[in-house]
Parts: C-alpha cells; sequence; structure tokens
C-alpha cells in the first residue's frame, strides 16, 4: 500500500476515535447549535466511542504492523462502519456527520480494494 494511502487511513481512523472523545466529553457537540441534549444523544455518543476507539486503535496497529495482517478486512468494516454514519448524518440532518462518515468510508474502502486487486494480479509465489 502506498504511503499517501497509509497517511489517509491513519487520519480517517484518528479523525473518527477523536470524535468519539469529544462526543463522550461534550454529547452536545454532535448536535445541530441549540439543541437540547437529551438521555439519547448521551447514548448515543457512548456508543460512538465504543465503536470508534478500539476499531480505530485496531485499524492503526494494522495499518503500522509490520507485514499489516488482517487489514483488509478491517478496512472493509471501517468503511462500512462510516458508511452507516453518512446514514445516520442524513438521517438525523447532521451534515459534518456524513461529510466527514464518507471521506472515511472512501478511503478505507479504496484501500481495501487497492490491496485486493494488487493481490490478485501479483505472481504466485513457487
Amino acid at each position: 500500500m502506498s504511503k499517501p494511502l497509509i497517511v489517509l487511513n491513519c487520519v480517517a481512523a484518528a479523525g473518527a476515535m477523536v470524535s468519539g472523545v469529544l462526543a463522550l466529553a461534550d454529547p452536545g457537540i454532535i448536535l445541530p447549535a441549540g439543541a437540547d441534549v437529551s438521555g439519547g444523544v448521551s447514548l448515543y455518543a457512548q456508543a460512538y466511542a465504543a465503536r470508534a476507539l478500539p476499531l480505530g486503535a485496531a485499524l492503526l496497529w494494522s495499518m503500522t504492523a509490520k507485514g499489516r495482517p488482517a487489514l483488509v478486512p478491517l478496512l472493509v468494516a471501517s468503511g462500512a462502519v462510516q458508511a452507516a454514519d453518512v446514514a445516520i448524518g442524513l438521517a438525523q440532518g447532521l451534515p459534518g456527520m456524513a461529510v466527514g462518515g464518507a471521506i472515511g468510508a472512501a478511503v478505507h474502502l479504496l484501500s481495501a480494494w487497492t490491496l485486493t486487486r494488487r493481490s490478485r494480479s501479483a505472481p504466485a509465489a513457487v
């Protein structure tokens, strides 16, 4: 995988992790200005962080570990989670969540596609 894709994936994973921590610290940060924070928003923030922190940490580790074990399935899972964030952001009228999720999904899924394409075109070891 190229260094720019490694950097983009690390930035996307770290961004999701930072967003999770910020939402835990202040659940209202994910809402449009002036909206009230309810118990549901706090629950959502906790659920978001519970997903973003371990998944982001696993992706950061896989992106930097020698041999990058299990990287393609982790990239696909990360991309799927970000795509779900896009749907949630659009449904809830949260454009920042939709845009951030779209960028993360594109980076992770493009990287997984690039890796699988390269592995299929690589000559078989004899």
